[in-house]
């Protein structure tokens, strides 16, 4: 089997696994069909010719501790149907751990499947309907601006402001994720005082205002985006959360919460592909001095002192031993020690190390989709 990038010549191959595995409809004889994104990574057959599974690798970075991590976003994972269960997307993914990221999200459609190849949820999520009426103590107002694509440095940096305070959330670079057009595209993006921002679309069926992102600095600058969606309560009925942290302050403003509809659902699915880089950019309490970890083959001791990160390899018996996808979890999540002590695939050989308190849940959160 041969791993490699596609080009050009692999276009047509390409058209056709997806529209098998994503059952869709695809003219693959297109001629200005072209690949979905830079990077696709394919498994072909000892001959280069026949292409068994490909992927979609979207370089994208995303805020973590101090710093931010170069993350391979995957999507678009596919395989034609005879050539499943041969390995080929997992031979995808073995190649993928070797490129130089620090970290892989994608959103799975099988969390077990994915846990099999490194790879484990994040925090949970809400999606949440809320009847216009259970907000009524949130004041209306009208000083929000749609943007209509200018001034878009303005609205990256209220973003990237923003979202740096969720751990594994998205930097944004461009403006791929704000229609310029909300005219054309029916997704409306308003802006409140330069401080917060809500992007939406109306769905007139359901009566309902369906907010795919809402992101804020401050209590204020909540209820002011909160109070410009209140503007539509003459004509919908609510208003749809589509994705927001499971402690999202909005419940603070809800009158009666046995009056909305919620769900529950997994933010996404991540992997740790350098430990070491994660590692380095943790922003570790004061009271953190050192700790030993093994995962997989890999054992590292990291010792903190002055602000300052040292890590090294250690061939000593490690505070404590997990796998990679148990590691993902609990160093880019955050945790409580309890949530370890009911994990199978963590071996606790240091009860009172200091890895228990070196990191705390730290709101992972993020919504760009891939």
């Amino acid at each position: 089997m041969i791993i490699r990038f596609l080009d050009k010549k692999d276009i047509v191959q390409h058209d056709m696994i997806t529209s098998q595995a994503f059952s869709y409809s695809c003219n693959i004889h297109d001629e200005e069909s072209v690949l979905p994104c830079e990077k696709v990574l394919g498994a072909f057959d000892d001959d280069n010719r026949a292409l068994f599974a490909d992927m979609e690798i979207n370089d994208r970075r995303c805020f973590f501790g101090s710093g931010v991590l170069s993350c391979a976003a995957v999507g678009g994972v596919a395989a034609k149907p005879e050539f499943r269960g041969r390995g080929a997307v997992k031979a995808l993914f073995e190649h993928l751990d070797t490129l130089n990221y620090d970290i892989s999200i994608l959103y799975p459609f099988s969390e077990s499947y994915y846990r099999k190849l490194g790879y484990e949820t994040t925090a949970k999520t809400v999606e949440m309907t809320v009847p216009f009426s259970e907000l009524s103590e949130i004041k209306r107002n009208s000083e929000a601006k749609l943007f209509e694509g200018r001034n878009s440095e303005k609205l990256l940096e209220i973003y990237n402001r923003c979202a740096k305070k969720f751990n594994l959330c998205f930097m944004r670079e461009n403006l791929n994720e704000f229609p310029s057009d909300p005219y054309l595209s029916q997704v409306f993006t308003y802006i409140w005082h330069e401080n917060s921002f809500a992007k939406f679309e109306v769905d007139r069926e359901n009566s309902l205002v369906t907010v795919k992102e809402i992101y804020y600095d401050s209590c204020e600058s909540l209820l002011g985006i909160l109070g410009f969606l209140k503007n539509f309560e003459g004509n919908q009925r609510a208003v749809r959360f589509e994705k927001i942290p499971i402690d999202s302050p909005i419940f603070n403003f809800i009158r009666n919460e046995h009056n909305c509809e919620i769900k529950i659902h997994n933010c996404g699915s991540v992997k740790i592909l350098n430990l070491r880089s994660v590692l380095s950019v943790c922003e570790y309490p004061e009271n953190i001095k050192e700790f030993s970890i093994k995962v997989d083959d890999e054992a590292l001791k990291v010792a903190v002192y002055g602000g300052e990160v040292k890590i090294e390899e250690t061939k000593e018996k490690c505070d404590i031993e997990m796998n990679i996808a148990s590691a993902s979890r609990l160093i880019l999540c955050g945790f409580n020690k309890k949530d370890v002590e009911y994990m199978t695939n963590v071996k606790i050989n240091n009860p009172n190390s200091d890895f228990f308190r070196a990191f705390p849940s730290n709101g992972a959160f993020f919504t760009d989709c891939f």
